[in-house]
């Protein structure tokens, strides 16, 4: 199975990712609600992957991507985010983020839950 840590400051968005990435047969072994705490989540339960908001409270997403990278260059994260200015997103990508998902996932479209499966089993490199 799966391991995945959730890191979002809205704790509602954190609860409907954790209950969507549950609902495909991921295993959710973390949830975090800002920088301080992903990289806390990370480092405790070593996940295959992370799902990460950018902005966030304390140290925002960016920030936490590079504190686990550092911690952990094969760590696999995925960036979760409606940021959608594409000089972030390439600054994810290079600082070691495997791949970027936009919000909203909406619950109820098929096509935000396969985009968000295909993004969480191409970052663990397996499927369910």
């Amino acid at each position: 199975m799966i391991r995945v840590v959730v890191v979002d400051d809205s704790k509602f968005m954190a609860k409907q990712v954790k209950a969507l990435v549950e609902r495909m047969g991921f295993e959710v072994v973390g949830v975090g609600f800002d920088g301080h705490e992903g990289v806390a989540q990370y480092e405790s339960n070593r996940p295959d992957v992370l799902l990460l908001d950018i902005t966030m409270p304390n140290m925002d997403g960016v920030e936490c991507l590079q504190h686990v990278r550092r911690m952990d260059s094969d760590a696999r994260v995925v960036m979760l985010s409606a940021i959608q200015d594409q000089e972030t997103i390439d600054r994810c990508l290079e600082y070691g983020a495997c791949g970027f998902l936009k919000k909203p996932i909406r619950p109820g479209s098929p096509a935000d839950l396969e985009r968000l499966c295909e993004a969480i089993e191409e970052a663990a490199g397996r499927t369910v």
